[in-house]
């Protein structure tokens, strides 16, 4: 007989946890489980990649609502009173030590029914409010949650958290530094903790690299590519302000961006300021940026912070030269100039990882060839942790 195993996230917008969770959709063994998979928000990009065995549950009335589905005008006035509520306090002061998504929960935690199915397995495959529900709102025999960020350095009280990671049998890292960081928050913790890397299909990346032809690119200059959402945490304010230096100092280049977020409109403001439209140029959100990461001179990373460092980890599968800063689990991805550049977070260190390997053909012919020689990165076998834990 199968095993019912529940999946559980905020969404299938493009993001590393999301295309981790797809690929994994895809590669585990439908024949032993039977699958379903819980969102609360609809229309991401990649839900067009979800296999056809796995069932996706309708959303929970709340967040039906707040999809605009309308229900019976009782519950429309329960359900806009609590938004409102909700609304009113994000925006109080004295809710500052708290993770917005702890907010919402908190705010609306009364009004979400539990799941009626029980399950062998239910998976939070996210930090937040998908590890609110399956802790407080799904019956299973065993619980997983994922950290798939820099947990520790996150908003999140840790001390409300708790209430709901001590319902969970394991806790998954997806990185060395995840876990070790994680541990140190409590004994409790360290004894449930294991690690399982996000998963990266190579064959996948190397088909769907091959899906697109890149008309953007100018082959006449030097094409960088950084891939991520534009969010504070991926410090692209440090990516204008090094393409300005690049720009003023006469380096023939164009700097692409794949992504979207709401720092977007910020963004845009500081490349207009600093006239740089014709040289560092967003593209928007992509289901598929690896026809572009393939075809690019030079892959460029300046986050903050990483929970694992994905699209670092595909560029290196695409053999790509790469710079970036030296955010928590980035020595667990590149071996310092030997198959790529971490560089400190400051614009002149960024600056100096570009142009090293732009003005020293030595250094970068050396970089491509020990990427070349190299086994092709897959994480594909961390199914088999998965298994073993359910």
């Amino acid at each position: 007989m199968k095993k019912k195993l529940l999946f559980v996230i905020d969404s299938l917008t493009i993001g590393g946890a999301e295309k981790s969770l797809v690929s994994l959709l895809n590669l585990i063994n439908h024949s032993k489980y039977e699958i379903d998979l819980l969102l609360f928000k609809r229309g991401g990009d990649l839900e067009k990649l979800i296999p056809k065995k796995v069932n996706v549950l309708p959303l929970p009335e709340y967040f039906s609502f707040l999809a605009k589905k309308r229900f019976r005008f009782k519950k429309n006035l329960l359900y806009s009173s609590y938004k409102y509520k909700t609304s009113f306090y994000l925006r109080l002061p004295n809710y500052k030590n708290l993770h917005s998504e702890q907010i919402v929960y908190e705010n609306i935690k009364n009004i979400l029914n539990p799941l009626q199915q029980k399950y062998d397995v239910a998976i939070a495959y996210s930090q937040g409010m998908p590890t609110y529900f399956v802790a407080n709102k799904v019956k299973a025999d065993k619980k997983l949650a994922w950290i798939n960020t820099d947990y520790v350095n996150t908003l999140y009280n840790k001390n409300l958290d708790y209430k709901s990671y001590k319902c969970f049998n394991k806790i998954i890292a997806v990185s060395k530094n995840t876990k070790d960081s994680v541990a140190q928050l409590s004994y409790e913790y360290s004894n449930k903790l294991e690690i399982i890397l996000d998963i990266i299909d190579p064959n996948l990346l190397f088909k769907m690299a091959e899906e697109h032809k890149v008309l953007e690119y100018d082959q006449s200059v030097i094409n960088i590519l950084s891939v991520g959402r534009l969010e504070t945490v991926k410090a692209y304010e440090k990516a204008i302000e090094v393409a300005k230096i690049l720009k003023n100092r006469n380096v023939k280049f164009k700097w692409f961006v794949i992504g979207e977020g709401s720092e977007r409109k910020n963004l845009q403001q500081l490349v207009d300021n600093h006239q740089l439209k014709d040289v560092f140029i967003f593209l928007g959100k992509k289901i598929n940026p690896y026809s572009y990461m393939k075809k690019c001179d030079l892959y460029v990373q300046t986050s903050l912070k990483e929970g694992f460092g994905l699209t670092v980890c595909e560029a290196k599968i695409l053999k790509k030269p790469i710079v970036c800063t030296n955010f928590p689990t980035a020595r667990e991805i590149i071996n310092h100039e030997t198959d790529g550049l971490i560089v400190d977070h400051d614009i002149e260190s960024i600056y100096q990882g570009i142009i090293k390997y732009l003005e020293n053909s030595r250094f970068r012919e050396r970089i491509i060839e020990e990427l070349s020689s190299q086994n092709t990165y897959s994480s594909i076998n961390e199914v088999e942790k998965l298994y073993k834990l359910i």
